[in-house]
């Protein structure tokens, strides 16, 4: 199955708990095995829990693509270095950099799959640059609708994306340029518009929040790749 709804522990915003690659999910702390199963079925790779600055919000603090995971700078010693030893157990290698900048919530700012990424224009030329150095790919700052959390406000894996519903032609033609993949409009949650913070997706799949609807998880799959 390459779709499924679930919530933890009663929240449908799973985005705002994990990162999802197509090499490992990073995931928060604490959750039960069921629901760990679930995300390895679906998701069709292995997890990393862990906290960040002793926080479970860990999708709202990092952002990656299977080059490179950001995490903020003042990351504990403790959590980096677990990080790592976790991905060099799994034979996963991938770059795990604190980036220092006045911005932390990487998660809210970077939509990023392994040909691209969006990030916020609140970044300098120069942090877009060197986010482009971490992550591998072409990195372009800007908007989504009116929105400088382009990591809330959209979803990219390398199949297809989903933006924010204020997102105009125009700008789902350039998301379109710039990741290579199809972009639709719509919402998870009954209604809520940004979609990153309610799903955990990749190539094989994704997970969404368990108060998405019927016809949203249609949308969903026809973004992200799943249909036809």
């Amino acid at each position: 199955m390459h779709i499924e709804r679930l919530d933890f522990e009663n929240s449908p915003y799973l985005g705002v708990y994990g990162i999802a690659t197509d090499r490992v999910v990073f995931i928060r702390e604490g959750l039960a095995g069921k629901k760990l199963d679930i995300l390895r079925e679906v998701l069709g790779v292995p997890l990393i829990e862990t906290s960040i600055m002793k926080s479970r919000i860990i999708g709202i603090f990092a952002a990656g693509n299977s080059n490179a995971l950001i995490v903020p700078y003042y990351i504990w010693d403790s959590e980096l270095e677990y990080i790592k030893s976790r991905l060099e157990e799994l034979g996963v290698d991938m770059a795990v950099e604190p980036f220092p900048s006045r911005l932390t919530a990487f998660g809210n700012l970077i939509l990023v799959n392994n040909r691209a990424a969006l990030v916020s224009a609140k970044f300098t030329r120069e942090e877009a640059k060197k986010l482009e150095d971490i992550l591998g790919v072409e990195v372009e700052r800007g908007m989504i609708g009116p929105h400088h959390a382009v990591g809330s406000a959209g979803v990219v894996t390398n199949r297809g994306g989903l933006v924010h519903p204020e997102a105009t032609d125009e700008e789902l033609e350039w998301l379109e340029d710039l990741f290579k993949v199809e972009f639709y409009v719509g919402t998870a949650n009954q209604g809520v518009p940004f979609v990153g913070s309610c799903m955990l997706a990749n190539s094989n799949g994704v997970v969404v929040g368990s108060l998405t609807t019927g016809p949203e998880i249609v949308k969903i799959e026809e973004a992200l790749g799943f249909l036809g």
